[in-house]
């Protein structure tokens, strides 16, 4: 699903948009991103339903790069989780932002309205105990399980 220009295109989005996380992101060679990187939408969704919605929902994609690598070197922790879905939601939020900018004279545009409560769906899925929480949870195991135990130099880069 993801090669090296992918990855190159999605980092440069992250840093043109300022996004928050970026020293995170250049902790990770362009192969850990792209293992890393599953797109928009949970593991459990086949390739090609996250390649749908990665593709309609493109415009928080750097965000959701960022998201997946917080969830790839999870320390397991609530406060870890909770960091990196507010971290997630800021760059959504700033990603609407500059994908619908406020247009003078215009109070209240319906396409950075749309965009924005997209990126309030996202964070909300993300946070859910039920979805979000495990999936924290089994990526600290399967962290734990490549790494033998449960810190290394990227785990302590979280939020």
């Amino acid at each position: 699903m993801n090669d090296e220009k992918k990855i190159d295109a999605l980092v440069k989005r992250a840093v043109d948009a300022g996004l928050e996380g970026l020293d995170f992101l250049a902790s990770f060679s362009y192969a850990e991103l792209a293992a890393g990187y599953n797109g928009i939408g949970p593991e459990f969704l086949p390739e090609w339903m996250r390649e749908t919605l990665s593709d309609k929902l493109d415009i928080f994609a750097p965000a959701a790069l960022g998201h997946d690598m917080r969830n790839d070197v999870s320390d397991g922790t609530r406060a870890s989780f909770l960091a990196a879905n507010d971290e997630f939601r800021r760059n959504c939020l700033k990603l609407a932002e500059l994908a619908y900018p406020q247009q003078p004279g215009v109070e209240d545009d319906l396409m950075r309205a749309r965009a924005k409560a997209v990126a309030e769906i996202l964070y909300c899925f993300v946070s859910a105990d039920n979805f979000g929480w495990r999936a924290w949870l089994d990526a600290h195991e399967r962290f734990v399980e490549r790494h033998g135990a449960a810190s290394t130099d990227k785990k302590e880069k979280q939020p």
